[in-house]
């Protein structure tokens, strides 16, 4: 068994981390999870426990996915937060603008694993990449106030040319992905 999803890995360049590191020394005394910005990427479908004797169809449907799709691209440029004012749980960069080609991917590959019996969640489609997860704040006026301050511009363009299907390890340090295989637009 193991613990799968699929992704569009994206390169965090310079712009990103620097958001992450300003953040970061911003709001060091909360209880905050901070990904990883070497390991960022854009979640397709996220799999979870995965028997191995499924991992051989599910490599072949996705590998008929990326096949139907050309390369496209994306600029992440707006910053978001799942979970309400009052109790946020998650602070995220998104994009203002979803590509069209990013949303028929999307829909393709949720088909693919509804066929495979892998349901889609009912939770629509919110294309971002988690900067961190929050477990509990100390001051949420000072949490908004910092949120706020953050510009609304492009930290990352991404030029997606290949879908990842990864294997996630959970550790006490974070998770720690590894590439279980590579499929090219």
């Amino acid at each position: 068994m193991k613990r799968t999803f699929l992704a569009i890995p994206i390169n965090p360049g310079t712009e990103y981390p620097a958001l992450v590191q300003r953040l970061q020394s911003n709001l060091q005394h909360d209880w905050i999870n901070w990904c990883r910005t070497d390991q960022i990427h854009l979640t397709l479908k996220f799999v979870g426990d995965t028997p191995d004797d499924d991992i051989p169809e599910i490599v072949e449907q996705v590998q008929k996915v990326a096949a139907r799709h050309k390369p496209f691209s994306m600029d992440f440029d707006h910053t978001g937060i799942f979970g309400s004012r009052y109790d946020p749980r998650v602070l995220w960069l998104g994009m203002n603008n979803t590509p069209k080609e990013l949303l028929e991917l999307e829909d393709d590959v949720l088909d693919a694993f509804d066929n495979l019996g892998y349901m889609r969640d009912s939770q629509h489609f919110v294309p971002h990449i988690t900067i961190c997860r929050i477990k509990k704040l100390d001051d949420k006026d000072y949490f908004h106030r910092i949120y706020n301050t953050i510009e609304q511009k492009t930290y990352l363009h991404v030029n997606v040319d290949k879908i990842i299907y990864y294997q996630s390890f959970l550790r006490p340090t974070g998770a720690y992905y590894k590439v279980l295989n590579e499929f090219s637009l």
